[in-house]
């Protein structure tokens, strides 16, 4: 997922995966791992125009019939004839030159990378672009919103990072050491406890007592 992040950043794309790629291993294994993240872009891709159809097709609403529109032409009847007529034409079109049908994603990656340091602004960029790229930038709402660095949730369960130190806090250093081996006592698991064993030890203390107490007797 990472380095979905790093496509859909327009200042690198794939480019720059496969350009990193390139100082690490041989040019066989970067066109493989070239394919696998292009691979895992068009599954993303398939998936998010799918359920971006459909939620598109459960909002819309339809249309009540009334007297008008059996007597008149239909508007969108003809604007339906006319996108029918366009799909036709750019059909022929790349049947007669020998073009493939390219998406947003191949558009989105055979464009040039954008300039810009650190004060570019992704996100706001998508924002810009989403009428080019409306599925693609789907994908970078969700995907760039996730946190890359794991420091707030380890820092939940870590206690190195809160320790209190004279700065902090009016607590002595004794109170301090005492609450956090106090806590790390509380945390800890439990000590297994074999009751077998236990009772062998029992057992092997009580003779061990009954023969001194015989050998006193004897003695006295």
């Amino acid at each position: 997922m990472l380095l979905v992040a790093v496509v859909l950043d327009p200042r690198y794309k794939l480019e720059y995966v496969t350009f990193c790629y390139s100082r690490l291993y041989s040019s066989e294994k970067v066109n493989l791992l070239e394919k696998r993240v292009r691979d895992t872009l068009l599954r993303l891709f398939e998936y998010y125009q799918r359920v971006d159809s459909l939620s598109s097709s459960s909002s819309g609403t339809p249309k009540v019939a009334s007297d008008m529109d059996v007597d008149q032409p239909s508007v969108e009847g003809c604007e339906q004839a006319k996108s029918d007529f366009m799909l036709d034409f750019r059909k022929k079109l790349r049947q007669d030159k020998g073009l493939e049908c390219k998406t947003e994603l191949d558009r989105y990656l055979e464009e040039d990378v954008e300039e810009g340091g650190s004060t570019f602004e992704i996100l706001y960029w998508w924002k810009l672009n989403c009428s080019r790229f409306h599925v693609l930038s789907l994908i970078a709402r969700d995907v760039l919103a996730i946190p890359v660095s794991t420091v707030a949730s380890e820092s939940a369960f870590s206690t190195g990072g809160r320790v209190l130190d004279k700065f902090r806090s009016s607590l002595t250093p004794k109170l301090v050491e005492c609450l956090i081996c106090t806590q790390d006592w509380l945390r800890a698991s439990p000590i297994p406890i074999d009751i077998e064993e236990n009772l062998h030890d029992l057992e092997d203390f009580e003779s061990g007592i009954a023969t001194d107490f015989e050998a006193f007797d004897l003695d006295s």
